[in-house]
């Protein structure tokens, strides 16, 4: 069954990803350690408190990006068992 989403739906969750690429360009050029949501909604053109409303903390926003790469990581895995040739049974 296809799921249809609205219009506001549909820009939250394109709203949210926009943090989250930042967030993740940010963390790959300076580490966790100097993440800054306020970096971040500035980079994007919103105030740090409009950010909040997506992520309601640092924290969680890291959260959220560390959640996407466990979810990444799995779906290569899958992907290579997939694609890896059938193993002879043991007898």
């Amino acid at each position: 069954m296809t799921r249809v989403t609205g219009a506001r739906e549909r820009a939250r969750t394109e709203i949210a990803e926009s943090i989250k690429a930042e967030a993740r360009r940010q963390l790959a050029d300076a580490g966790a350690a100097r993440l800054s949501v306020r970096a971040v909604a500035r980079e994007l053109g919103m105030v740090s408190s409009a950010l909040y409303r997506y992520y309601p903390s640092r924290d969680d926003l890291l959260t959220a990006l560390i959640i996407d790469a466990y979810d990444a990581v799995g779906t290569a895995a899958e992907r290579a068992v997939a694609a890896a040739p059938a193993a002879d049974p043991v007898v």
